[in-house]
């Protein structure tokens, strides 16, 4: 990570600098205190791990300290004298030569973690995406270390730091194949200088003896990260979990879930906060009041009021109960905690009918707009008075319209986001998210995120992609590709023009969007043409699913957009495709891997459905002419078997396979559809054909 605003001297606070060169040889061992705490221990392996493929040789940890050895000091180890005095405050750390010695020095637990793995990428070659991009480190003899060395990195810009992983289908039953590849993004999300998981405390195992959190959370804690709860798991609990608890905890039978029984809620959310307290767990603390998935709460509980007054005055009334309840089972008059303004928050919040609790720790996590990315009216219209703590959420996908199988918004939109809403804070961000379940597709934008989130006033997205290219791709050829990612994102279809200064790319035509849009094109098909049959209505969690705006367009009709719209980005990810595989046998052979993984696979894959979705509307507006119709279906069943050919090509190592949880994108499934309507326009092929 290149520090911006970070220190970064050769002399510093008229400490002494040793003439000689430190060189770092096969087995050179790692100094650790036998008081510090399992999360740094695990890091230390991580290192011993990395220091082994890069010098061929076990690297011992000891416990008293020797000459020529790698030095982890924590905040309690002592060693005084080795210390750097700039190395204070939350989360600071520094990598810096003492004498003989390469210290890795902590502010405190998280930030001597992060010291290992700043070690490990500037001196040993492992970069933070070392597992997902299939880097194999450089083999050397030695590593050389400059007697000046002094990377000095203060207390981040954002306090909490989180990563939500969400529509895991892909990644779900990938992580079950080994404990290796359950754990690896916990690994990945602290050598990106994040600090916070967010999800649910509990899994349906933790109900099996008590006081138990689950097997996820217990390694976030293990590894060193904060937890917190998604906008439905108060306190880390889900609804979903109601009978588990009442009948393996309490041993009683399930009690109705009602609003109206709000004893029998306490105890369960109780429970959860117990438990939290037990297992140790560093707990950013969710309120509010949903259902027992992401929906509203009235659509959980039977005895909901029907009106928005009375809808907003319960979830008011739940959050000063959990407020005051969270204070009580903690003794804590001040626990960190946070609300997510999301959907019918949201709402209610922008028109005045929902106040939160005003408590100094409870800090107001807006959310991007329902189905799009930008910030939604309820942010947009609050103005902070510097002393309320705000946090922001942003998708980078969607469940059912947004990127899934492909990074659709980029690391410009990203920063655009989060730029407006700190300055509608007043003061810095206390929280920050993401969400991008299968992690894979997204890790250009996870990482810019926690970049920014670390160095707000430094972070350019120009600047952070010219690094992350040279990083991954070399520096001879960092230019070519990082304008080739550039040239990428803007090959989105943008359906509707923006109605926010700045947001050139505001509304986007993602990959799940096209899915959609073609099943229900597909389904259109033995109805009769129709120019505009892609019902916009708001959708279960709220949002459009594809605001398509013909008159933007230059258009009359949805078809004639959608044909509009996909030719324009045809012939850009054409431009992008062949860019691609002209570039990519002249990259290091360390980074084709991930170049071809995480742009070139994407660019073919984006192309082909574009492709599908044009075809598919294609076969709609020349309706009634069938053979016409059918003609331009088999053109989509040859782009969508091209696009699975395209997947393909990222499922080597330990990705083999990768794309075979798909259930939400349903890439199968659109092939099937779209073979069944040839069939069913008479267009089935006759034997050898």
């Amino acid at each position: 990570m290149k520090p911006t605003t970070f220190i970064l001297a050769a002399l510093c606070l008229g400490l002494p600098v040793h003439a000689a060169d430190l060189e770092l040889k096969s087995g050179v061992p790692i100094y650790l205190a036998a008081n510090e705490p399992e999360p740094i221990r695990r890091a230390v392996r991580d290192l011993q791990r990395d220091l082994r493929a890069v010098l061929g040789a076990d690297s011992p940890v000891i416990s008293r300290l020797e000459p020529a050895a790698i030095v982890v000091l924590g905040p309690g180890t002592g060693h005084d004298t080795l210390r750097h005095s700039a190395v204070k405050g939350r989360e600071s750390h520094g990598v810096f030569v003492r004498g003989p010695h390469i210290v890795l020095q902590g502010g405190d637990t998280r930030g001597a973690i992060y010291a290992i793995y700043t070690f490990s990428q500037r001196f040993l070659g492992v970069p933070p995406l070392w597992f997902w991009a299939s880097w194999e480190p450089a083999r050397k003899s030695s590593v050389q270390v400059s007697a000046g060395t002094q990377l000095l990195f203060p207390t981040p810009y954002v306090r909490w730091r989180a990563w939500f992983p969400n529509d895991e289908d892909l990644l779900t039953p990938w992580r079950a194949r080994s404990a290796e590849n359950y754990e690896a993004f916990l690994e990945t999300m602290l050598r990106l200088k994040l600090n916070t998981l967010e999800g649910a405390m509990m899994d349906s195992s933790s109900f099996d003896e008590p006081y138990r959190a689950g097997r996820q959370t217990r390694l976030a804690r293990d590894r060193g990260l904060a937890v917190t709860g998604h906008h439905i798991y108060i306190f880390g609990s889900s609804y979903n979990n109601w009978n588990l608890y009442w009948k393996k905890i309490r041993r009683l039978d399930p009690p109705a879930l009602t609003i109206a029984n709000v004893s029998a809620l306490e105890d369960f959310w109780r429970y959860h906060i117990e438990t939290g307290l037990k297992e140790k767990l560093e707990t950013i603390w969710l309120i509010g009041f949903r259902g027992n998935r992401d929906i509203p709460f009235w659509e959980t509980f039977p005895d909901a009021p029907a009106g928005d007054a009375e809808r907003a005055r319960v979830i008011q009334d739940m959050m000063t109960r959990q407020v005051a309840l969270l204070k009580k089972v903690a003794e804590n008059p001040a626990p960190a905690m946070r609300v997510t303004l999301y959907w019918e928050n949201s709402d209610f919040f922008a028109q005045g009918l929902l106040r939160t609790p005003n408590e100094p720790s409870l800090i107001l996590t807006f959310v991007a707009a329902r189905r799009d990315h930008f910030p939604a009216p309820d942010v947009r219209g609050y103005r902070n008075d510097a002393n309320r703590p705000i946090g922001y959420y942003m998708n980078f996908q969607f469940t059912s319209s947004g990127a899934h199988l492909a990074q659709a918004e980029g690391p410009w939109k990203m920063e655009r986001n989060f730029r407006m809403v700190n300055a509608i804070s007043g003061r810095p961000l206390e929280f920050s998210v993401v969400n991008a379940g299968n992690i894979r597709e997204f890790l250009l934008e996870l990482s810019a995120n926690a970049r920014m989130m670390w160095d707000f006033d430094g972070f350019k997205a120009d600047a952070f992609l010219a690094e992350f290219c040279a990083q991954y791709f070399g520096p001879d050829r960092a230019a070519r590709v990082a304008a080739l990612y550039r040239d990428f994102f803007t090959s989105y279809w943008n359906q509707k023009k923006p109605d926010l200064p700045g947001f050139e790319r505001q509304y986007l035509f993602q990959d799940m969007r096209y899915a959609r849009a073609v099943e229900l094109l597909l389904a259109q098909l033995p109805k009769g043409r129709d120019p505009n049959p892609l019902t916009d209505r708001a959708m279960e969690t709220g949002g459009r699913y594809f605001r398509i705006a013909p008159e933007d367009n230059g258009a009359t009709s949805q078809l004639e957009a959608i044909q509009r719209g996909t030719t324009a980005s045809v012939d850009k990810l054409t431009r992008v495709t062949a860019a691609a595989d002209s570039l990519l046998p002249a990259l290091p052979l360390q980074g084709r891997e991930f170049f071809n993984d995480n742009l070139r696979v994407q660019a073919r894959f984006l192309l082909e459905l574009n492709r599908v979705l044009q075809s598919v509307a294609h076969a709609v507006d020349v309706l009634p002419d069938k053979t016409e119709a059918v003609a331009s279906l088999r053109r989509a069943e040859r782009a969508a078997n091209a696009m699975r050919a395209a997947l393909s090509e990222a499922e080597h190592g330990r990705f083999t396979g990768w794309y075979e949880g798909d259930r939400l994108f349903g890439l199968e499934k659109m092939r099937q559809t779209i073979a069944r309507t040839i069939e069913g326009l008479g267009g089935g092929l006759f034997p050898g054909q």
